[in-house]
């Protein structure tokens, strides 16, 4: 099925902010609906505007009733509530207004999401060991199918267990994903971020100028998955120049322009450290019961 075939349920949104977004999706060629998700149980997959943390967890408690994966919808100016959303596991986080770039890319991730719990397919219950070494062009990666694969094969391990786990995981691969494909092989610096239209359209133009330069675009993702009983440790490296890993802020208020950072990273895995050139970030996930808090260990 088709991302663009995929209807998408639109619940909570205020006048002012459904229009935009109903305008958005369309551009992007997506059929939306505005309802309530009780009533309608047609649309693939949901997005959910929050703004305040009671409407939140309303959302929240609404999403763990329904079987479709859910996203998040809150204020970019309102950072407390960022910080609430971001550590919802019953869905993923999209900042309101959406960036083109985000929501296309929040839509690939629902979608494959989507995709998965429709197939139905276990391959890896009861895994207890796997070795297992990937590597990609980055003009042929896709950010969000990846990371929604490796999460999945996390929860049939035994590492997570439960859709909300897997969420999280899926969001933090695809943040650390992008960081490499972006920041590490393309260059792409972090303060061109946009922060409105114009902004936007020149980034994109950049990224895929550079993606067009073998230069950059010919430079290669890597993923080790390694699986030893009670561990799973992924390791995901770049070949872009690396950065200053001292200046990392791994606490809430370290969130970037687009909500998210080092800190919704390593939210679901127990120890996230980069290595001292800053292109390679290693994740560890014990094998126990989700906690209801963050991770323990990190860099």
């Amino acid at each position: 099925m088709a991302d663009e075939t995929i209807d998408i349920l639109l619940t909570g949104f205020a006048e002012a902010d459904l229009r935009p977004i109903l305008a958005a999706l369309a551009a992007l060629g997506r059929k939306a609906t505005s309802g309530d998700v009780v009533n309608d149980n047609d649309a693939a997959f949901v997005l959910a505007a929050a703004y305040d943390e009671r409407g939140l967890r309303s959302m929240r408690a609404a999403a763990l009733e329904d079987t479709r994966p859910w996203c998040f919808c809150v204020s970019a100016q309102d950072r407390a509530l960022i910080a609430a959303a971001s550590l919802a596991r019953e869905g993923a986080l999209l900042l309101l207004p959406p960036e083109g770039r985000e929501l296309k890319r929040t839509l690939s991730t629902l979608a494959e999401e989507a995709r998965e719990r429709s197939s139905g397919d276990a391959a890896f219950l009861g895994l207890s060991r796997l070795e297992a070494d990937f590597s990609w062009p980055t003009t042929a990666f896709d950010v969000s199918r990846v990371s929604r694969r490796i999460s999945r094969l996390l929860v049939e391990a035994g590492f997570y267990d439960s859709r909300a786990g897997e969420d999280e995981c899926a969001l933090s691969l695809e943040e650390a994903f992008v960081n490499s494909v972006e920041h590490g092989n393309l260059e792409l610096d972090s303060s061109l971020r946009p922060d409105d239209s114009l902004q936007e359209d020149r980034y994109e133009a950049e990224r895929e100028k550079r993606l067009a330069d073998p230069a950059y675009g010919g430079r290669r993702i890597r993923l080790a998955l390694e699986i030893a009983e009670e561990e799973a440790v992924l390791t995901i490296e770049d070949e872009g120049p690396g950065f200053d890993t001292s200046g990392l802020d791994d606490s809430p208020s370290g969130l970037d322009v687009s909500g998210k950072g080092f800190w919704l990273i390593k939210q679901p895995f127990d120890v996230a450290v980069y290595n001292a050139k800053g292109n390679k970030l290693t994740l560890t996930r014990r094998r126990h019961l989700e906690r209801t808090n963050g991770s323990q260990g990190a860099r």
